[in-house]
């Protein structure tokens, strides 16, 4: 009895740890299009039915220059090698979210709005950057003060 235990139990952690490796393992990021042309009216059980991956001459080619930087500002974990991107497995399960990527980097309007949005942070962290500055300058001045008459006060106290 406790042999078959152990075997359903190593079974069940050694199919575990196969489907962490498999979700987790990098694969080349291909982009990803609507499959607009095969799209007929059916009723659709899951989302990546779609979507279709691109071949290289569908997609435009400032896809493979802006890529990087729109993982990089959706903190997607990634590497390149060779000028080939490998993301995680699990990441091109969901083709819906692959293609917003692969839209985003292709996208004039994506990049004007981090331009914008960009702006829009550096003012308000140089605001912030001036209001603490000026408390700080408040409070060093009220030390200051505080600290001139305290002495002063010691040294009346001593005469």
């Amino acid at each position: 009895m406790k042999k078959k235990i152990y075997i359903t139990l190593a079974t069940l952690i050694l199919l575990f740890l196969a489907y962490y490796y498999w979700e987790n393992r990098y694969v080349e990021l291909q982009p990803v299009i609507a499959a607009e042309g095969e799209y007929t009216r059916r009723i659709t059980f899951f989302d990546n039915d779609l979507y279709k991956f691109a071949k290289p001459n569908e997609i435009s080619p400032s896809y493979y220059k802006n890529i990087e930087w729109v993982l990089d500002d959706s903190r997607i974990d990634y590497i390149e090698e060779n000028g080939i991107i490998y993301v995680r497995n699990k990441f091109l399960n969901d083709m819906n979210m692959v293609w917003n990527y692969t839209t985003r980097a292709i996208s004039t309007k994506y990049f004007k709005q981090e331009r914008e949005s960009d702006s829009l942070y550096l003012i308000r962290i140089r605001n912030r950057t001036d209001f603490r500055r000026n408390k700080i300058d408040s409070i060093l001045k009220t030390i200051k003060t505080d600290s001139i008459k305290f002495l002063r006060n010691q040294g009346n106290k001593e005469n």
